[in-house]
């Protein structure tokens, strides 16, 4: 059955708003914008990056601001998003990106996939589930030579790891 004008309309405007989602994030992070990132996350939040899952909003947003203090000015860069609707209120996606992070061991690379988990509440648009796999995370003079190599993930603090990506993709 062919979906109605108004309901491809309604989804052209969800899939955007997502993409405006994951754009902000970004921007926002960057800005260390505590209360803007807030906004971006459900109640109910999931937020799984280097130091594990964390769950509930205020709990995310203050692993954020501790992340905040570790590292010098940022920039983060999606480049792709990929959006399944699992009904009007609710979708999953995968961004792929990048994040350049001044860490006081030096210019540190990153490149990722976030595995989201959409909810839209409130009257928007927000994060459930945020699952980050990195293809590698280390520092620029590094990347050059090991781009190839098994141990890509070098976060400072944390022993050297294998990556996720491509190794734990089925």
């Amino acid at each position: 059955m062919t979906a109605t004008l108004e309901a491809r309309v309604r989804r052209l405007e969800d899939r955007q708003e997502l993409s405006d989602l994951v754009a902000r994030y970004g921007r926002v992070v960057d800005d260390r914008d505590a209360d803007a990132l807030r906004e971006l996350y459900a109640a109910d939040a999931v937020f799984d990056a280097v130091a594990g899952p964390i769950t509930g909003r205020d709990a995310v947003v203050d692993y954020y601001r501790q992340r905040f203090h570790a590292y010098g000015p940022s920039f983060h860069v999606p480049h792709s998003q990929t959006v399944e609707f699992l009904d009007d209120d609710e979708a999953t996606g995968v961004v792929t990106a990048h994040a350049e992070l001044a860490m006081p061991e030096g210019t540190f690379w990153v490149a990722l996939r976030y595995q989201d988990r959409y909810v839209r509440g409130e009257g928007r648009w927000r994060f459930r589930e945020r699952r980050v796999q990195q293809l590698y995370a280390m520092p620029l003079r590094e990347l050059l030579d090991d781009l190839g190599a098994p141990d890509r993930l070098r976060w400072p603090g944390r022993p050297t790891a294998p990556a996720d990506l491509p190794e734990e993709t089925p």
